[in-house]
């Protein structure tokens, strides 16, 4: 069974290879929680996986508040595992994600930070293309990698740093309290295609007049409705204008 939430692409890509090579039932996060579906019966031998990325070295709220509604038969044969995709570092989010599954009676039995291309066009400019394909590249030695220590049950190859903790527990709190939609608009190539509306996962757009509005005070800034919107036309504030963007090929 594997559990993943992607805004762009990456984590539900890493998702999908992971049930190729190693079985399993793929569960988005974000459907799950629109559907009310909390429980899960597991077997005696079973592997639970989840897969979601990194955001202020932390979990994305949708993540949190999943796991924190979930509810599962509890066994100690069952190997627990977590994938974050993130950009150059994902900060105590295994350390968090221990937390937070110990009090739903399981136990994280490993933990693995997957290097893919960072989305967070709010910060700063992406990649160009041609560096998103090197760095998408890249990321299948260490997926294989991963993959094959999932496939024998193994452990965490990299636990957070002192300096990493230190970086959530600064950084992660701007997120939770952030997440502001007030500078999210939509400029004049917009097609009304209503795609943003249907991949949102806070459920926080809405057509209004054939022009998306943001209707939610907080979403969970997953970027999906910039960086997939087909015509680029969604931005946040002014500094989005100029900036790459980034989907996935596997959402393309």
């Amino acid at each position: 069974m594997i559990f993943y939430f992607s805004g762009t692409g990456n984590s539900l890509y890493a998702a999908e290879r992971i049930r190729e090579q190693i079985g399993g039932r793929v569960i988005d996060m974000a459907e799950a929680m629109e559907k009310s579906q909390y429980r899960y019966e597991i077997e005696a031998g079973d592997r639970i996986g989840f897969v979601f990325p990194a955001y202020y070295y932390g979990l994305p709220t949708i993540v949190k508040e999943f796991i924190g509604k979930i509810e599962m038969n509890t066994t100690d044969s069952v190997h627990v595992y977590s994938v974050v995709t993130c950009g150059a570092n994902y900060g105590a989010v295994d350390r968090v994600m221990k937390k937070l599954l110990k009090e739903k009676g399981l136990n994280l039995s490993a933990f693995y930070g997957l290097p893919m291309v960072d989305n967070f066009i709010f910060g700063y400019d992406l990649q160009n293309k041609v560096e998103q394909e090197q760095t998408l590249k890249n990321a299948e030695g260490r997926l294989r990698a991963i993959m094959k220590s999932i496939s024998v049950n193994g452990k965490s190859d990299k636990p957070s740093t002192f300096f990493e903790r230190m970086l959530t527990g600064a950084v992660y709190p701007i997120y939770e309290k952030g997440r502001k939609t007030r500078k999210f608009y939509a400029d004049n190539r917009c097609i009304s295609c209503n795609l943003c509306e249907e991949i949102c996962p806070a459920k926080a757009i809405e057509m209004v007049d054939g022009r998306p509005k943001w209707i939610k005070e907080q979403c969970i800034h997953c970027v999906a409705c910039i960086n997939r919107c087909p015509v680029e036309a969604i931005q946040y504030g002014q500094s989005t204008k100029k900036r790459n963007r980034y989907v996935h090929p596997i959402l393309k």
